[in-house]
C-alpha cells in the first residue's frame, strides 16, 4: 500500500486535479479566459495565477490558447461528428458529471452555432440515451463509467466491467473499513488507501456489501455529496488525498513553462492596450486602497509574466499608458494609486522647516543681524555654505546637473528638524539618486530591522517623507550617520552603526540647553547674533562653521548665509586653527567697517 502512495499522489497526480477544476470553471463559465480570470473562477484562495498558467501550459491536451485567452479542446472536435459522439467527448475529456446547459453550450461552440440551436438535441440525448446517466444535481455522466450490475454474481460482474480479482486485491484490507449505505466509512476508507481508488473497483466493492437494491448513479451521488473528489480517469481520492495533492500546488506553480508555450498563448506578440483595456487597468488601480504595481497588472490583466519575451516591452507599454491617464496617479517606477490618495503633508514643505527671515535691530535702531554677499564672507566660509551638511530644504544651491550614473550608496546625515517629522532634504544626495519623475513618487526602503516602509519622494519641495518611525528609535538627536543603498529604482535598504559626523553631532545635554535659548530667544526677540555669541562663548576652544550652523538652527532656524555673514561682519568673532572662536574683549569694536561694502539690502 505504500509503494502505492508513493507512485500515485505525486506531482503529475496534483497537476490533474488542478486541471480537472480548471476544466470544470471554462466548461461552466461557457467562454475562454485569460489566465487570471480563470484562476478566480476556480473560486479557491489556494488556486492562484502561476498554478494556473502552469497547468493549462503543461495540459496541451485539454486547453488550447489564442489570443491570450485560453479555451478547452474539445471546441477542435471534428464538427462533422454526430452530436451524441462530441457529447461523450466533451465528457471525456471532463473526466466528471456536468451540468446540461454547459455541455450544451460546448457542444455549441464546437459547431460554431448559437446555444439555442442545441439545447433541445442535447437535453433529448441526455435523458433519453443509454450512453448518459444522470448524477444527483451534478448533471450527466457517460454511462460506461458506472458499475454494470446487471448480473448478480460477482465473478460476473469483475468481467462484464472488464475487472480482474487483481484489479481488487491492493483494496481488500482496507475495505473491511465500508459499510453498506454508509458514505463517512468510504472517505475513511479512501483516506486509508491514500491513493487514488479506481472508480468501478470502488464501485464492486460498495456493491458487494449489498448487491440487492444498488444503484450505482445514485452511489456516485452521495460519493459526490459526501466529500469525495472523482477526478478525471475515473479514480476517487478521500479528503487527505485531496490535501496531499493540493499541499503540492505552490511547488508545481514554479514550474518552468514548456517550450514554445508563450508562443502558444499569443505571448510573443507586443502588447497593444485597447480603451477597454485602459478601462480594466484603471479600474484595477482604483480598487485598492495601496499602491498597484503594473508587474502586478500586467500578469493579472494580461497574462504576461516575468521571463516572456515581450516582458520587458509591454511593461514599459502599460506604463507609459498608464502614466498619462489623469484617472490614477503615477508615482514611479510601475507603482499606481488611486488620485487622491497621496497624503495631503507630502505637497509642501513643514512649518517648522521654514526658516526666520526677522530683521533684528539695536537700541539705537539699527540692523543687527547683517546679510553679507558671498564675496564678503572670511576664511573659509565660502566654501563651508557650499557643503550638503550646510545646506537644507529652502537654502540650497541652485540644482546641478544630475549624474550620469548616480552612486549606489551614499552617506546621510539626520539634522535636528528632520528628526522630528521624519523628513530628509535632498540636497545631501547627489542629483538623481532618487527618480526625478514624476514630482512625487513613492519608494520602498528596507530598515534596519528588516521592515520595509513606503516613503515618499517630492521632487518638488525636495524632501524624502515618511521616516519619523525609524528616527524615534534613533537615540541621537541631530547628527546620527545612516546609510541608503539603491536596490533598484523604487527600492532601497537603509543602514545605521550608531556612526555620528563629529561637526554635527548634538549631546542631549547639550540639547536641552540650546532648546532654553530657543525660549529665552523667543520671549526676549534676541537677534541671531546674540544667538550665535551664546553659542560660541560656550565653546572657548573654538568649534567649525557646520557646529555653529547645526546648534543655531537648533535655537532658531536661519540660514546658512546668514550665521557666515555674522562671523565675518563683527570683530568679536574669528577664526584660529580652522575653528570660529569668540572674544569677548572684541565684542565692543562692534561691526567690521570693511565689510560694509558687501552688505546686502534686506
Amino acid at each position: 500500500m505504500t509503494a502505492i502512495k508513493e507512485e500515485c499522489l505525486g506531482a503529475q497526480l496534483a497537476l490533474r486535479y488542478a486541471g480537472d477544476l480548471l476544466f470544470d470553471a471554462l466548461l461552466r463559465a461557457g467562454r475562454s479566459m485569460k489566465v487570471s480570470e480563470a484562476a478566480r473562477t476556480v473560486g479557491r484562495p489556494d488556486f492562484d495565477v502561476p498554478l494556473a498558467r502552469v497547468v493549462l501550459s503543461h495540459s496541451p491536451d485539454r486547453f488550447l490558447s489564442q489570443e491570450r485567452r485560453w479555451a478547452l479542446t474539445t471546441r477542435a472536435v471534428d464538427p462533422h461528428h454526430p452530436v451524441e459522439r462530441t457529447l461523450e467527448e466533451v465528457l471525456e475529456a471532463s473526466g466528471r458529471p456536468q451540468p446540461e446547459g454547459a455541455l450544451a453550450a460546448e457542444v455549441a461552440r464546437a459547431y460554431g452555432r448559437v446555444v439555442a440551436v442545441y439545447a433541445e438535441a442535447v437535453k433529448r440525448l441526455l435523458t433519453r440515451s443509454e450512453r448518459f446517466a444522470r448524477i444527483g444535481g451534478y448533471g450527466y455522466a457517460r454511462r460506461c463509467w458506472l458499475l454494470d450490475v446487471s448480473s448478480s454474481d460477482p465473478d460476473d460482474v469483475l468481467f462484464d466491467n472488464f475487472l480482474e480479482a487483481s484489479d481488487v486485491a491492493p483494496f481488500e484490507a482496507a475495505s473491511s473499513i465500508l459499510r453498506p449505505g454508509d458514505t463517512e466509512s468510504v472517505l475513511r476508507f479512501l483516506d486509508e488507501v491514500g491513493a487514488p481508488v479506481p472508480s468501478k473497483v470502488l464501485q464492486f466493492l460498495l456493491w458487494r456489501l449489498k448487491p440487492r437494491g444498488y444503484v450505482p448513479e445514485a452511489q456516485m451521488a452521495a460519493l459526490l455529496d459526501a466529500g469525495a473528489v472523482l477526478l478525471s480517469g475515473q479514480q476517487w481520492l478521500g479528503p487527505a488525498g485531496v490535501a496531499q495533492l493540493v499541499a503540492q500546488w505552490p511547488a508545481i506553480a514554479k514550474w518552468e513553462l514548456p517550450l514554445g508555450a508563450g508562443e502558444r498563448a499569443g505571448e510573443s506578440q507586443p502588447l497593444t492596450i485597447s480603451e477597454t483595456e485602459l478601462d480594466q487597468l484603471v479600474s484595477y488601480v482604483n480598487q485598492h486602497e495601496r499602491m498597484s504595481r503594473g508587474a502586478a497588472m500586467l500578469e493579472d490583466v494580461f497574462e504576461v509574466s516575468p521571463g516572456d519575451e515581450t516582458y520587458e516591452g509591454d511593461l514599459k507599454t502599460l506604463v507609459e499608458h498608464l502614466r498619462q491617464d489623469p484617472r490614477v496617479l503615477w508615482v514611479g517606477s510601475d507603482r499606481f494609486l488611486p488620485v487622491g490618495s497621496i497624503p495631503e503633508y507630502v505637497f509642501s514643505v513643514p512649518e517648522n522647516l521654514f526658516f526666520n527671515d526677522t530683521v533684528y535691530y539695536d537700541s539705537e535702531g539699527n540692523p543687527v543681524d547683517t546679510l553679507l554677499e558671498d564675496e564678503g564672507l572670511t576664511g573659509t566660509l565660502r566654501q563651508d555654505i557650499l557643503s550638503p551638511l550646510a545646506q537644507d530644504v529652502l537654502d540650497e544651491e541652485p540644482l546641478p546637473e544630475q549624474l550620469p550614473e548616480p552612486p549606489v550608496t551614499v552617506r546621510c546625515v539626520l539634522k535636528f528638524h528632520h528628526k522630528e517629522i521624519g523628513t530628509f532634504p535632498l540636497c545631501q544626495l547627489p542629483p538623481g539618486y532618487f527618480p526625478t519623475e514624476p514630482t512625487i513618487c513613492q519608494v520602498d526602503v528596507e530598515l534596519p530591522s528588516g521592515q520595509v516602509v513606503q516613503v515618499w519622494v517630492n521632487n518638488e519641495t525636495r524632501l524624502l517623507y515618511g521616516l519619523l518611525d525609524w528616527y524615534n528609535t534613533v537615540p541621537i538627536d541631530t547628527g546620527a550617520v545612516f546609510y541608503l543603498e539603491r536596490k533598484g529604482w523604487d527600492r532601497y535598504a537603509l543602514t545605521w552603526g550608531e556612526e555620528t559626523e563629529p561637526a554635527m553631532f548634538v549631546s542631549r545635554n547639550r540639547v536641552s540647553d540650546l532648546l532654553e535659548l530657543r525660549v529665552r530667544a523667543e520671549s526676549e526677540e534676541l537677534p541671531t547674533f546674540e544667538i550665535l555669541r551664546t553659542i560660541l562663548e560656550h565653546y572657548r576652544k573654538g568649534i567649525e562653521f557646520i557646529t555653529a550652523l547645526t546648534e543655531v538652527c537648533i535655537v532658531r532656524r536661519v540660514r546658512r548665509r546668514m550665521v557666515a555673514s555674522l562671523l565675518s561682519a563683527y570683530h568679536c568673532f574669528y577664526m584660529r586653527n580652522n575653528v570660529w572662536v569668540f572674544d569677548a574683549r572684541r565684542l565692543t569694536q562692534g561691526f567690521d567697517k570693511s565689510r560694509r561694502k558687501y552688505l546686502m539690502q534686506r
